[in-house]
């Protein structure tokens, strides 16, 4: 703000150019359909370009970055809150509730392993480090220090102690405990008293917090725009200093790729049984905020949401990606701490056995569990782990820079993992819908709640029936909408069949779990997921336009 006030004629000039953009990305999607996930890759594109352009001096945009990523950050604590005791109610069962909450958190674990195991398998064979002469900073390294916690309060801080200072502070693990106990209450006094209004609270708060989300996220590829051109400019002034470093940077990034694309496509393919393209496909928008932003909370609403356009169950959903925030992020506490020391390692010219590059693995896998989602983790977890393998930490410092700037694909490669394990966890507790998958193969991804129409083309209202078999696998509760004959309506109207055409250019298809209501309108082509996006518990009954 201050540089328009002073009437800088580059911010000016700036801000211009970043009106233009968002004027061309808004025709992109209104005029010529481009779907959201090329629309966030494109304006992460457009504002690396607007970087260069002005030569880095983009300062003045930090304000509309800032603007979004507070936005989306106030979201996530209530998002989480209200996610978790919904789905739990929802699931009514503490036998279900382990199962997903050991798989999410034995699955991001195993990422964090795969990654730590890869990153040591390919820096020691390379000596990366070896000759380089690192700056001892002690003046530094006592403040990396500071940023680190004792075992014994990081394990505290994972318990809650004020609810209310957890969800201001976005403190992710506290929020899920306490989340989770509650909704078990709920489940245990229900078996004795209907707390039905209960329920419907937390639902109904649920929706209207995931509509609140909605409307941030549409905002996501003009702030895509702001900040990959604050990131490239803040990448672009360290350039002089980060030629020494060059190896470990290159390799930072290639590690971080690799792990976000292919280890975690192995996954998908082999273990989720999901295809790798059209699950990437799906997240792209999450991956690239991710990318952008350097914080995994921020992106969690948006990774959420992303989820359900390919059939990862609610439940799921809104419990494991949260946790993947906090819990193994192989980016951050993989990749680059084991780089990071193995660097070190070769620069001062130490003999490490192989027992002691298990240690350290050991170490950096344990250090993982609590990492904030946050920018700058990456150096604080590396700090950790020097710190406990009793490497110089003052050797960090010169590495800053460079944790900086890998800290894009780390972020990038966290969030991947985090939506792959909640891919692999709906799969294996059958979770997961076939029919939103086959949708997002086609490239439809315009869920609806359905909507019980007349053959003539009405709506028809109808109430809600419980009926046997839950459709959760994708948020929809155990109930659908009775079709007229069965509610009593009359013989004139007819039960909609799967597949029935009641209006020229509208068809209402039930497929496994899914009902769907499609046009030939392609107003909106944003993904908007069932069950992970705020439809409603309910398949609820509309009037036609």
């Amino acid at each position: 703000m201050g540089a328009l006030s002073n009437i800088d004629p580059t911010a000016v000039a700036v801000w211009a150019s970043a009106v233009v953009l968002f004027a061309l990305i808004a025709v992109l999607r209104a005029v010529f359909k481009l779907n959201f996930s090329l629309l966030t890759v494109l304006a992460l594109g457009l504002g690396i370009a607007l970087s260069l352009v002005f030569d880095g001096q983009v300062d003045s945009l930090n304000l509309l970055g800032n603007i979004y990523i507070n936005l989306i950050t106030a979201l996530v604590a209530p998002l989480i809150f209200v996610s978790i005791i919904s789905s739990i109610t929802y699931v009514g069962s503490l036998k279900k509730l382990r199962s997903i909450g050991l798989r999410s958190v034995g699955w991001l674990l195993l990422t964090n392993l795969i990654a730590i195991v890869m990153t040591l398998g390919v820096a020691i064979p390379l000596h990366i480090g070896s000759g380089v002469k690192l700056v001892d900073d002690e003046s530094t390294a006592g403040f990396l220090t500071s940023q680190t916690a004792p075992l014994d309060q990081v394990i505290l801080n994972f318990f809650p102690k004020n609810i209310v200072g957890d969800l201001s502070g976005n403190r992710v693990v506290p929020i899920i405990i306490t989340a989770t106990v509650l909704a078990i209450a709920i489940v245990s006094v229900g078996r004795q008293k209907d707390v039905s209004v209960v329920k419907r609270f937390f639902e109904q708060t649920k929706d209207v917090i995931y509509k609140a989300v909605g409307y941030v996220v549409e905002l996501t590829p003009y702030a895509v725009v702001v900040l990959g051109a604050t990131s490239t400019a803040a990448t672009t002034s360290k350039a002089d200093a980060l030629l020494a470093l060059l190896s470990i940077l290159v390799l930072g990034f290639v590690l971080n790729i690799i792990q976000a694309f292919v280890v975690n496509g192995l996954l998908l393919k082999f273990v989720a049984h999901v295809p790798p393209l059209t699950f990437f496909k799906a997240v792209l928008p999450a991956q690239t905020t991710a990318f952008a932003t350097q914080s995994s909370v921020a992106t969690l609403p948006l990774s959420i949401r992303q989820l359900g356009t390919v059939g990862v169950g609610a439940d799921v959903a809104n419990f494991t990606t949260p946790i993947g925030t906090t819990i193994g992020m192989p980016g951050c506490a993989g990749v680059w701490p084991m780089l990071s020391a193995v660097f070190t390692i070769n620069a001062l010219g130490l003999g490490y056995s192989p027992a002691s590059y298990v240690a350290l693995a050991v170490i950096g896998l344990l250090s993982s569990i609590g990492t904030a989602g946050v920018p700058g983790t990456a150096i604080v977890t590396a700090t950790t782990v020097f710190t406990a393998v009793g490497l110089p930490v003052q050797l960090l410092v010169p590495l800053v820079p460079v944790s900086n700037i890998v800290g894009m694909p780390s972020t990038m490669a966290n969030v991947s993992a985090a939506v792959t394990c909640a891919a692999i966890v709906s799969r294996q507790t059958g979770e997961f819908d076939e029919g939103v998958l086959d949708s997002a193969r086609a490239g439809r991804h315009r869920h609806r709640a359905g909507v019980v129409v007349s053959p003539a083309g009405g709506a028809v209202a109808a109430p809600v029936v419980p009926v046997a078999a839950p459709l959760g696998a994708v948020g929809v509760a155990a109930s659908v909408v009775a079709s007229p004959v069965a509610a009593g309506v009359g013989a004139a109207h007819k039960p909609v069949q799967p597949g029935f055409a009641v209006t020229p250019g509208l068809s209402l298809t039930l497929h496994q779990s899914t009902l769907r209501v499609q046009t030939d309108d392609d107003a909106d082509d944003a993904p908007v997921p069932v069950g992970a996006c705020g439809i409603s518990a309910h398949a609820a009954t509309a009037k036609a336009a």
